[in-house]
């Protein structure tokens, strides 16, 4: 009998934390979806969910994401890896696109240490094309191959894509399927273009559309599908404050990029402005029940989300990143301040297809020490760029050639990581060392 009050006060150990042991986790990421198009991020509207979400948790005014193109991000957030670890450097070429089997990911973890694993998908860009199949029970996405152009390579975004409404419904079946800690990942789609916009009464008036009277991308419809995903994500928040669950489950919400609304002369992504970087972050945390942690000013990755994922899981892999957890910020504990790094292999991407209008941009490598952010340009070095984001946050005053004693701690950064892709990926079977 002696044993018996150890192995209770061994099974309550979490009981004074009011977290669960095994919670549940869903992981949202929004595609082209910029941090200041969220309330909480300062829009004029609100996106009253994911606000709420921040109230009750943590946002992260300076996470940047290592990629502004969507399977490249996504690898990351999953591996916690940056691209030239995980290998996934492209969105199409003759390899470099998909992430290897053998890569641990937040899915094969958890799956191995008995959790319920689902994705579900709202376009092509992360479907098992890429690699991203590995380690989900279920998988529901979308089967579809990169096709091959005079004009560079693309997918039917037509066909292979979805609103956000669906998306969730599919969503809600997973959650109310099956028993156990589960861990899902949602992927939402609907800022990244006008094919599937929101219902009409949610829809701006007065904006711009074709002859056939379809729709054309414009802010105000941007935003009016960021705040209709919101809209939808709510319903996945009602069904858990309905079923019991609300408390024991971690959300994590994010976007695998921003996008250029018109800043530096580009209405797209794959560059590695601030506005295409830097991304939203909310954690809300399981078992809450102290003061929100607000806003936290420090810089912090992407690549931080596997880690934090893992470390709330209890898994012992959660500190075997790249990334590193962003527990200790809502707990209140020391961390060391980080460095971001993000990458843009353009030049050798099928994809691509604006080196035509930006030549300049065929190849970006990013570090940033969360105040000085260095984009080297090794094909074009003397148009490298280098801003104090601190004091320039909209990126205008290039310091680049005026201030190398700043410049250059960051090119060792970048120089020990050798990120480097310095010729067009090989096809299958073939070997390109560096």
């Amino acid at each position: 009998m002696a044993a018996l009050p150890l192995v209770l006060g061994f099974l309550c150990g979490a009981c004074g934390t009011g977290e669960p042991a095994r919670p549940n986790i869903i992981l949202v990421t929004m595609d082209t979806t910029r941090a200041d198009a969220l309330g909480t991020y300062g829009a004029e509207q609100p996106t009253p969910c994911f606000d709420a979400l921040a109230a009750e948790g943590a946002r992260f005014d300076m996470a940047l994401s290592a990629s502004a193109v969507t399977p490249v991000s996504h690898a990351s957030i999953l591996t916690g890896l940056y691209p030239y670890q995980h290998g996934l450097r492209v969105l199409s070429a003759n390899s470099g696109f998909r992430l290897p089997a053998d890569m641990p990911t937040v899915a094969t973890r958890l799956k191995a240490e008995g959790y319920r694993t689902g994705a579900v998908h709202s376009a092509f860009p992360v479907s098992a094309y890429f690699g991203f199949d590995e380690g989900f029970d279920v998988f529901e996405s979308f089967d579809s191959v990169m096709r091959r152009g005079t004009l560079g390579d693309s997918w039917d975004t037509q066909k292979f894509q979805r609103r956000s409404d669906h998306t969730t419904d599919l969503a809600l079946d997973f959650i109310e399927q099956g028993e156990g800690p589960y861990f899902l990942w949602i992927h939402y789609w609907d800022p990244h273009d006008p094919a599937l916009v929101p219902p009409p009464e949610l829809i701006p008036p007065g904006l711009p559309r074709s002859a056939e009277g379809r729709l054309g991308g414009s802010i105000p419809l941007y935003l009016a599908e960021v705040r209709y995903v919101d809209s939808q994500f709510a319903r996945i928040v009602e069904s858990l404050r309905a079923r019991g669950d609300y408390a024991e489950t971690l959300l994590v919400i994010t976007s695998d990029h921003g996008e250029g609304l018109g800043e530096h002369d580009w209405w797209a992504h794959r560059l590695l402005y601030q506005e295409q970087i830097r991304v939203p972050l909310i954690l809300r945390p399981p078992g809450v029940n102290g003061p929100a942690v607000g806003g936290v000013s420090e810089l912090v990755r992407t690549i931080d989300i596997a880690p934090t994922i893992l470390d709330y899981a209890g898994s012992p892999h959660a500190g075997s990143a790249e990334g590193a957890s962003l527990r200790p910020y809502l707990e209140g504990l020391p961390r060391e301040p980080r460095t971001a790094y993000a990458d843009q292999i353009n030049g050798y991407d099928h994809n691509a297809r604006m080196l035509e209008k930006r030549p300049n941009d065929d190849l970006l490598y990013l570090v940033s020490d969360g105040r000085h952010k260095l984009t080297w340009r090794p094909t074009h070095p003397n148009l490298s760029e280098l801003y104090d984001i601190s004091k320039d946050p909209k990126e205008a005053d290039n310091i680049f050639l005026q201030r190398q004693d700043i410049a250059t701690p960051l090119l060792v950064d970048l120089a020990r990581r050798h990120p480097w892709v310095v010729r067009p990926f090989p096809e299958k079977g073939e070997t390109s060392a560096d």
